[in-house]
């Protein structure tokens, strides 16, 4: 099936593209005959509007942190940079941008300075491995109370729940393991 497009819409309803946008984006400047006409056919159509091609008209730059523990090449992490490298590459249309930062997993202090250090760039989201819970709430109750979100990585902290959590899920990988 194609793709409906704004401008076979505007034709249908007999506005312009224009028109069809407002509505769409619930904005005002749209007479209320011509707001009906048009939420009809969307409606009648089950329009669903292009994510990518609105991120890619909308120009907005996304900036976002990443926090992982300092690492030799090879390690665990470096896979982990890859896949954010690799990300990055497929998704440059988006106008995203990742700043690594790293923390020495055996201070708890330098957790929390890394943190601190994210916190006042204002990212418009947060990646990143947590440490013990006593040092990854203050970090998550900050990015909280600034609406940024965040995501962790390998290890979830289930007193301070993220929005999502990307690792192995370590109760069927114990499970497998005796099962062998």
């Amino acid at each position: 099936m194609e793709r409906i497009r704004i401008k076979d819409i505007a034709k249908m309803a007999d506005v312009s593209v224009g028109t069809v946008d407002r509505v769409i984006h619930g904005r005002s400047g749209v007479s209320e005959t011509s707001r009906k006409r048009v939420e009809e056919i969307l409606e009648k159509l089950d329009y669903q509007p292009n994510m990518y091609a609105s991120a890619l008209a909308s120009n907005k730059k996304y900036a976002f942190a990443c926090l992982l523990p300092q690492h030799d090449t090879g390690e665990y992490w470096t896979d982990v940079e890859s896949g954010i490298h690799e990300a990055l590459t497929t998704y440059s249309d988006f106008n995203i941008t990742v700043k690594l930062t790293y923390y020495d997993p055996y201070d708890y202090h330098s957790f929390a300075h890394a943190a601190c250090n994210i916190v006042e760039t204002r990212p418009d989201g947060v990646l990143f491995a947590p440490t013990a819970p006593q040092y990854t709430t203050p970090f998550t109750n900050e990015l909280e109370k600034l609406h940024i979100p965040y995501i962790y990585i390998d290890s979830n902290i289930k007193e301070a729940p993220a929005l999502s959590f990307f690792g192995q899920n370590s109760h069927q990988s114990g499970y497998f393991a005796a099962r062998m």
